[in-house]
């Protein structure tokens, strides 16, 4: 169970600090005005000018993107900001975690051994959100590599 949004101020802070804070913001349902219903969808952008918010970008659980008026929208029921591992969004879930364990790869090409805390917290940080079941056998061995010598250190 994730942590319930109150709005969509709430989920574009969450949107905005993907980075910092991971996970997905997840809505059981989305109703838009002309009766449009979209189960287990993710918010992936919110548009704002100034202090309107004016448009919402989501991914449905068929993988369609779709980016609509806020005035279109009736309902979103229930969103939570999740962790990747956690959603019920199979297509979106796929794309995330891909699109993390490309980042993951990316930061241990770049750090190329000199492992700092910054790097393992950020690391862990991404771990957690996908699960460990998720990474690939190359990015498992660079981990446990990582773990081994964060051992050594202590």
């Amino acid at each position: 169970m994730g942590i319930p949004m109150n709005g969509l101020r709430d989920m574009k802070a969450i949107l905005a600090n993907e980075r910092k804070v991971g996970g997905a913001v997840e809505a059981a349902l989305l109703r838009l005005r002309s009766g449009e219903e979209y189960r287990n969808v993710c918010i992936v952008h919110i548009d704002q000018l100034g202090a309107q918010y004016y448009s919402v970008g989501f991914v449905t659980e068929q993988g369609e993107r779709l980016i609509v008026n806020v005035h279109d929208i009736s309902v979103i029921s229930a969103p939570e900001h999740k962790k990747i591992r956690e959603l019920n969004n199979a297509a979106y879930k796929r794309e995330a975690i891909n699109n993390k364990r490309r980042y993951l790869k990316r930061l241990f090409d770049i750090y190329q051994g000199s492992y700092t805390v910054h790097f393992w917290q950020e690391a862990k940080m991404i771990i957690d959100d996908i699960g460990v079941e998720a990474l690939s056998p190359e990015l498992s061995l660079l981990v446990s590599n990582v773990q081994d010598q964060a051992a050594r250190t202590a």
